[in-house]
């Protein structure tokens, strides 16, 4: 391996663990293009003040297209700000910041209820995350001694709400099936991508649609789905629409790989 700054190194693997962005990806595989599908929709989250004095709870603001809010963290001492919106495609800098912040503030400028005063702290949040709902869908997640896991092979996109999940339960099968295969990287491979495959798909299948529930694109819509989810603990199906996510998680058994 070379390095843009160091010397070079020789390793036995490399594994790409750096985001649906990865550049291991793009060196071993090929153009982001090749493999990115955008959802359609634009996320952004960072660090506030819990100025909205919430307690374990989360508020949100839907405008057709459109939803901003705020939910605590680290035991209500501080707040995260979200916001999600509909859009195509746009031309950007993923690492220009500044940049990012502009089309944020541009995007909600002018909305109600604590708009402003979630945009008022853009530039004072030491961890400010802006990016495009996509999903990274890939035939194969190794090519000779280059694997990848988590959003650098198959990005669900944040509508799953299993990027954790997956990342996770993916390093935990690889090295699993590394060990199982005595080190023998070709045959562990294949048996992770062959492990993991249905929980992939079944986190990328469920975020299809989930964005217009999320961020409906009409005030009727809106109100379609607030009075189903007031109404959501009176159906004798919120079983089902309730554990949906956790279902999607469990798509595959737990491997035991401690023999």
């Amino acid at each position: 391996m070379t390095f843009e700054r160091g010397a070079p190194r020789t390793f036995d693997l490399v594994i790409g663990a750096d985001g649906a962005h990865s550049h291991t990806r793009t060196l071993a595989f090929g153009p982001e293009s090749r493999f990115a599908k955008h959802m359609g929709y634009y996320i952004s989250i960072y660090t506030i003040p819990n100025f909205l004095g919430l307690d374990r709870w989360e508020l949100d603001y839907n405008t057709p297209g459109k939803i901003a809010g705020a939910y605590s963290a680290r035991e209500n001492t501080e707040a995260k700000a979200v916001f999600a919106w509909a859009s195509d495609p746009i031309d950007y800098d993923y690492r220009d910041l500044p940049q990012q912040k502009k089309i944020l503030a541009e995007t909600y400028g002018g909305q109600g209820w604590e708009v402003p005063n979630l945009l008022a702290h853009l530039d004072d949040s030491p961890d400010f995350y802006f990016d495009a709902m996509v999903q990274i869908h890939m035939d194969t997640w190794s090519t000779g001694r280059v694997a990848l896991v988590g959003d650098a092979g198959y990005c669900a996109s944040p509508l799953s709400g299993q990027g954790a999940d997956l990342s996770l339960v993916g390093a935990y099968i690889l090295a699993g099936e590394l060990g199982a295969a005595a080190g023998d990287h070709a045959v562990a491979f294949a048996a992770y991508e062959r492990q993991l495959r249905p929980m992939v798909d079944a986190c990328q299948q469920f975020a299809e649609g989930t964005g217009a529930w999320y961020a409906p694109a009409s005030k009727a819509m809106i109100r379609f789905r607030n009075l189903n989810v007031r109404l959501l603990p009176y159906l004798p199906w919120r079983g089902l629409i309730g554990g949906a996510p956790q279902k999607v998680a469990r798509t595959i058994p737990v491997m035991n790989y401690s023999a």
